[in-house]
């Protein structure tokens, strides 16, 4: 059973618009192309491509790791953010009893 059917000729028109497409575009043109690949068998008694799906789930699992790796960054900036924000406050909260301390001795 076909669910959809895509000629050579658009996949290689696909391919030739790559190039003008933006870095966003181009990953998930690949994903299409990938994924497309992997029902097209090398060989007619395979189901599917096992290396375009090898291809695929490296893909994917590339994509994931970036994902957890920017979030990663966002939470050690994050992180620096609070650490210089309590630093301050600590500066404050040191100056504030410098100065109470200081006028406490100037009243004695």
């Amino acid at each position: 059973m076909k669910t959809f059917s895509i000629s050579e000729n658009d996949i290689q028109l696909l391919k030739a618009i790559r190039p003008f497409m933006s870095g966003k575009s181009q990953k998930l043109l690949d994903l299409l192309l990938v994924t497309i690949n992997v029902f097209k068998p090398e060989e007619p008694n395979q189901k599917i491509n096992y290396d375009a799906l090898n291809t695929l789930l490296t893909m994917v699992q590339e994509s994931i790791e970036a994902k957890k790796k920017h979030e990663n960054i966002i939470e050690l900036e994050e992180y620096e953010e609070y650490e210089e924000e309590s630093d301050n406050q600590a500066e404050d909260v040191e100056n504030l009893l410098n100065l109470l301390a200081k006028k406490q001795d100037d009243e004695s």
